[in-house]
């Protein structure tokens, strides 16, 4: 006795209905996998190991490499696939460059793929490995990896050289008006010597 898969049935009902004219909706689509990586954890220190994963989407015929920070960068490990169609690879393990800098860095899985693999999708992989210090800090975004030494604003220099010009003025304007006002009192009294003498002659 034939056997008719739920797939099949439901493609047949579809077309049936079609051919009478009803309308038909949320009739399953195929989608192949998409080729990705896992990345366990997602933070390490320079030279630590991490775990790497490639669930299926690759292809059977040939191994993988997981590379640093490029699509053409250094290996940091090959891995074979198995399983037939959309293959996969791993479990498996790396080890981020011991001059790894703290920051955010691209992890890439490359792979030969022949031509009968061309459906496969998302090849070359890219994913991404927060790398923390030696002490195990992680900056923060945006932030200097080394301390700055901020640099005085020109500005307030020039600020600060107007203010000490405009004292000295002040301070200088200051001593010729008591210079003024002790001269002015000086002929005043001089003035009023003067007089009682002239009235005497």
């Amino acid at each position: 006795m034939l056997r008719i898969g739920t797939g099949a049935r439901r493609i047949a009902a579809a077309t049936f209905l079609a051919g009478l004219g009803v309308p038909v909706t949320g009739i399953p689509s195929y989608a192949p996998h998409v080729a990705s990586m896992q990345v366990t954890p997602g933070t390490a220190k320079p030279g630590e190991t991490v775990g790497v994963f490639g669930p299926r989407g690759y292809g059977a015929a040939n191994p993988v490499q997981v590379r640093w920070e490029k699509v053409d960068g250094p290996v940091l490990g090959e891995f074979p696939t198995r399983e037939s169609g959309f293959a996969m690879w791993g479990p498996g393990t790396i080890t981020i460059p011991a001059d790894a800098k703290p920051g955010v860095h691209d992890l890439w899985v490359t792979q030969k793929l022949e031509p009968s693999e061309t459906i496969l999708r998302g090849i070359p992989v890219r994913t991404v490995i927060q790398i923390s210090d030696a002490n195990g800090q992680i900056p923060l975004l945006g932030a200097p990896l080394t301390p700055q030494i901020e640099a005085r604003p020109g500005d307030l220099v020039e600020k600060e050289s107007a203010g000490n010009g405009a004292l000295l003025m002040v301070a200088l304007g200051g001593a010729g008006f008591a210079m003024f006002v002790a001269g002015f009192g000086a002929v005043v009294a001089g003035r009023r010597s003067a007089g009682p003498e002239a009235a005497k002659a």
